[in-house]
């Protein structure tokens, strides 16, 4: 394993002019329904267009496991792999690709060694073995899909684990802490119901669930905070040109309470003493970053989304993931790539001119799927039509953007 050390550091704040961060090759290997997959394409927008069921979502999954995490779909890992029709074993998937940014040409590959290593994936940046949140430090990804527009009707697991895969952005350790303060919790849990108490054990667990608890909660702070403070600023300075409702978001909890109030260590202590009182008795403490209500409210309306129509939740998610990806490009001049998957077909002439025209500022590059190619008739820039049902049907599955259309 490597130093996690790449050999080169993207320094918050630095002003580059004219950053452009795009996939130039993806490859998938007995992934989803692709056994063989090779596109070849460059910074414009990409349209992929097929028939349901046709395998485009699954390039923009593959794409979106270039970056740390489940991926769009949030799958289990053997769920990526290619189901041979002849029962044939197949132990092995991969997904490589070629991107492009300021710092230069970078190969990244993931995907798992064996069969006895199906419960994490592995991650390679230029042949060389990384962690997966390095990832994250090369590329930014962000994703819609029509699952997601059913966040704000969703419970507040969800809403926490989309607001996670947000922050992550920000910090690109922020979803290992989750994961290690989800088994922490469920070590703890297990030790108490089994009643073999080690208190010493105990001791030592629930001083690490307070340090994650404190780390976890104060980078989703940061991560509103900033989110928050972009659409203020445009709405103050009437910077916002698309029709997408800016959004506000509010976090409430003990953690973040107290934090607003005390240092991190005097809160860590705190949430440490309640975890060791609440060993045993049947007092709910409620205190923890697993216990954070999110609201997400429509500053335009006044109303929180709960209280919004399906469609009037679709566009606030919208606006929701723009925002991000604007902030990123301010906070850390790194544009994510988009992935928006069948959105464009379910938005009206209005909302699809704004969507369009903010692709178009963009400074990364932007995947699309659809069922129509002439959804896209009116996308006032040049934009890489793929037809999938054809790429699958030549040799080998490959395509070059040379032999494409536009």
């Amino acid at each position: 394993m490597s130093n996690n050390i790449l050999p080169f550091e993207y320094v918050e704040n630095r002003k580059q002019n004219g950053l452009k961060f795009y996939l130039e090759k993806l490859s998938l290997k007995n992934f989803r329904n692709h056994v063989e997959l090779d596109l070849h394409v460059n910074a414009l927008p990409v349209l992929i267009y097929g028939d349901n069921g046709s395998g485009k979502t699954n390039i923009l999954e593959a794409i979106s496991l270039l970056n740390q995490g489940k991926g769009l779909r949030k799958s289990n890992l053997q769920d990526f792999l290619y189901q041979n029709t002849e029962n044939e074993p197949n132990y092995l998937w991969g997904i490589n690709a070629d991107i492009k940014t300021p710092k230069g040409k970078f190969n990244i590959g993931t995907g798992i060694k064996d069969n006895q290593s199906q419960k994490s994936r592995i991650a390679k940046v230029n042949s060389e073995n990384f962690l997966l949140s390095t990832l994250d430090k090369i590329v930014k990804i962000l994703w819609i899909t029509p699952q997601m527009c059913m966040l704000f009707q969703s419970g507040m697991s969800s809403k926490r684990r989309f607001l996670d895969q947000l922050a992550s952005s920000l910090d690109s350790l922020h979803l290992s802490r989750v994961y290690k303060f989800e088994a922490l919790l469920r070590n703890r849990n297990k030790i108490l119901m089994d009643h073999k108490i080690d208190e010493g054990w105990l001791d030592t667990i629930e001083g690490h669930i307070s340090e994650l608890s404190v780390a976890i909660t104060a980078t989703r702070i940061d991560l509103i905070n900033e989110l928050n403070n972009l659409h203020n600023n445009e709405l103050k300075n009437n910077l916002l040109t698309n029709n997408f409702p800016p959004v506000e978001v509010k976090l409430s909890g003990k953690v973040e309470i107290l934090l607003s109030k005390n240092p991190a260590l005097e809160v860590e202590n705190y949430v440490k003493l309640m975890l060791k009182k609440s060993r045993f008795s049947t007092e709910n403490f409620n205190i923890g970053p697993n216990y954070t209500i999110i609201q997400f409210i429509n500053i335009e309306k006044n109303k929180n989304t709960d209280f919004l129509s399906t469609g009037e939740q679709k566009l606030v998610l919208i606006s929701l993931i723009l925002a991000h990806a604007r902030m990123l490009n301010q906070k850390f001049n790194m544009s994510p790539i988009l992935l928006l998957d069948d959105i464009i077909e379910h938005l009206d002439k209005k909302y699809r001119k704004s969507l369009f025209e903010e692709i178009m500022s963009h400074q990364s590059q932007t995947w699309f799927t659809s069922t129509s190619k002439e959804a896209f008739d009116d996308y006032p820039g040049l934009i890489r039509k793929i037809d999938l049902l054809k790429v699958k049907q030549s040799n080998k599955a490959k395509y070059d953007f040379r032999h494409g259309e536009v």
